[in-house]
């Protein structure tokens, strides 16, 4: 097996820091709603897998197989398209499964009115964070003071019993007037700035910037402390904001499968997220005829 450059070693965690971020952010991201019902229909596992569709690929589909029954199933849209820029067919796909239906046929389910995926945002999230986060690192490695120590052939033992006792934090070495090791050990400094807890704020601040795009309340208590009222509000709007062009096509697609196939599947917010942002079900509007279009609060 090769034996692993430096330059190897850097390579692999840069990936890996990379991965790990987004995958932080990916579970985050589809483990907001929850299709209570969903998996008693369409099969265990039904939610988790439309989640992760409408994350990867901003749009999913519900189907009636006629011998499967209820699935929940990526889709890709034809080419032809209605007055209103939809599919008149489409191709409900998944492992194993491939067919052909009309768009009438099926619930068409959009991650966002613009069917974006959420992955999109967060893979530029993720870089953003890597980028700080291999900052860092490499600041904190140019915070080393290392000892060199220089010799020659007929010195080297000493000096490595030396070294060897300030490695061990000895409290005396012991030398003799006839080696002088003053000038022989030195301390390589590289004289540069200290700027972790700076970048540690900005990586905080690029993670607050994807919760917000998630709809997550991330503003911590000392920060509010320094924000007028009006600003925690604008930050509070933005964050209902975009948690609501999720949220409403999602409910939007619920009611059709309900409508259509008479069923009773209920979208909601995980009840976590709800604890974060200190709501309750009550506060989440209803997405029916007659009711405030456009909003998942109720902000009285």
């Amino acid at each position: 097996m090769k034996k692993m450059t430096e330059t190897d070693i850097a390579m692999n965690i840069n990936n890996l820091t990379y991965i790990d971020y987004l995958n932080r952010l990916k579970l985050i991201a589809t483990s907001l709603f929850t299709w209570k019902g969903l998996d008693e229909v369409a099969g265990f596992g039904a939610s988790r897998f439309l989640e992760l569709v409408l994350y990867e690929n901003g749009r999913a589909c519900f189907v009636k197989d006629k011998e499967k029954g209820y699935l929940a199933l990526r889709v890709n849209p034809s080419d032809k398209l209605n007055v209103y820029m939809l599919p008149e067919k489409v191709m409900a796909w998944s492992l194993g499964y491939n067919k052909d239906y009309l768009f009438d046929d099926v619930i068409y389910i959009m991650n966002n009115n613009l069917e974006i995926p959420t992955s999109q945002s967060l893979q530029l999230f993720a870089y953003r964070l890597y980028e700080t986060e291999r900052t860092i690192d490499t600041n904190l490695i140019a915070q080393k003071t290392p000892v060199l120590i220089e010799g020659d052939t007929k010195t080297i033992l000493t000096l490595k019993n030396v070294y060897m006792q300030y490695s061990g934090n000895t409290p005396f070495i012991f030398g003799n007037k006839q080696f002088d090791i003053s000038n022989k050990l030195n301390v390589l400094k590289t004289d540069a700035p200290y700027l972790i807890d700076k970048l540690e704020d900005h990586k905080h601040e690029i993670w607050n910037e994807a919760l917000t795009y998630l709809g997550i309340d991330n503003a911590n208590t000392d920060k509010k402390e320094r924000l007028i009222t009006s600003e925690v509000e604008s930050n509070d709007d933005l964050i209902n904001y975009y948690l609501n062009c999720f949220y409403k096509t999602r409910k939007d697609a619920c009611d059709r499968i309900n409508e259509k196939y008479n069923l009773n599947i209920e979208l909601s917010l995980n009840k976590e997220i709800l604890d974060l942002l200190d709501l309750d079900e009550n506060n989440i509007i209803n997405y029916k005829e007659g009711e405030e279009d456009g909003k998942i609060y109720n902000n009285n």
